[in-house]
């Protein structure tokens, strides 16, 4: 069967082209779907107009579509996320986290759209692609943010706080009572001299 696209169709061709198809395929999904119209004399003189139309529409959605392409491009994408020491992330982020993401610029695109060749597990920036339209793509870059960047930044300044004032700790003096008592409190061999000294003044000079 022979037909004439009335849209672009994946793996069969743009909008205009004429293609060869099964019976099957031709009557009962893309002519009752409104994809193509059947080629022939009265068909081909019908859709003149209407392909000639529809053709000016599409190149308008194809600029526009360009035109959105350039100014996602550039936005700033980030994305923050629970990380482990080396950068491995608790999860991932996957196409639908992209799509939210964009949504908060002021951009909706379908899931689908959002090229990802496999979910974000660590941390850094990642490229990915957004189908703006079938023949226009836009690259673009998220940056993934691992949230221990901060804890364990705060730690090691909190012990390397901790470790400078236990440096700067001054030495425990002894008070003046301590010193006093001290000097109050006889030691045992000062007790032992004293003892010494009064048996030899009590007994007799032998001589």
């Amino acid at each position: 069967m022979r037909l004439i696209l009335t849209e672009d169709v994946p793996n069969l061709g743009s909008l205009g082209d004429t293609v060869e198809v099964k019976d099957g395929y031709g009557r009962n999904y893309l002519i009752p779907q409104g994809k193509a119209l059947q080629a022939g004399n009265r068909a081909s003189k019908e859709l003149q107009h209407r392909l000639h139309h529809l053709q000016k529409l599409r190149e308008g959605k194809i600029a526009l579509a360009h035109e959105q392409a350039t100014k996602i491009k550039d936005l700033q994408l980030e994305v923050v996320r629970k990380a482990g020491p080396g950068g491995r992330l608790f999860g991932s982020v996957t196409n639908r986290d992209l799509m939210n993401l964009l949504k908060e610029h002021g951009y909706e695109f379908d899931r689908r759209a959002l090229i990802l060749l496999s979910p974000i597990r660590n941390v850094g920036s990642h490229e990915f692609s957004v189908r703006v339209h079938t023949e226009v793509k836009a690259a673009l870059t998220v940056k993934v943010i691992g949230e221990f960047d901060k804890k364990d930044s705060d730690k090691q300044e909190t012990s390397a706080t901790e470790e400078g004032s236990t440096d700067q700790e001054a030495p425990v003096l002894e008070t003046t009572e301590d010193s006093e008592s001290s000097e109050k409190e006889p030691t045992a061999e000062t007790e032992e001299v004293k003892t010494d000294n009064t048996v030899e003044s009590v007994l007799p000079d032998s001589t």
